[in-house]
């Protein structure tokens, strides 16, 4: 019998999703650094309207694929293990949904603030999938 994924609404999420607009934020900085913007108070400006706006597309946007095509909704989750073109659902665990109280675009600012500020919770450490697990 196949196993079935366990997708939850957890308030463990919101700092998954406000970690996730750090990592957004670090990214953002370091590609507006790379094109020559110097102004800390325009990079910060940029990144809140960019983080701001991309939090109300998660909370309620939705997009078309294709001319025609039914509308689909973005749904940001996270899991504790990588899905991989081999990894089957079933195998993924706990898949985290955004909680009942999360808004990405309630949390956009803070999140900006937090890494313009050097808060060091905001340094958040990434990587990439390298075959392990």
């Amino acid at each position: 019998m196949a196993k079935t994924v366990r997708v939850v609404r957890d308030d463990a999420y919101e700092e998954m999703g406000a970690a996730y607009q750090r990592v957004l934020t670090a990214a953002l900085d370091a590609a507006l650094r790379e094109s020559g913007v110097k102004s800390a108070a325009t990079r910060r400006k940029v990144a809140e309207s960019f983080v701001f706006a991309l939090g109300e597309f998660h909370d309620s946007g939705w997009l078309r694929p294709a001319e025609g095509a039914a509308p689909v909704y973005p749904v940001l989750c996270f899991t504790e293990r990588f899905l991989n073109v081999d990894t089957p659902p079933s195998a993924l665990g706990t898949v985290y949904a955004p909680s009942p109280g999360f808004a990405f675009h309630e949390y956009a600012h803070g999140s900006v603030e937090a890494f313009h500020a050097g808060d060091p919770a905001a340094q958040i450490e990434t990587g990439s999938f390298g075959g392990e697990g």
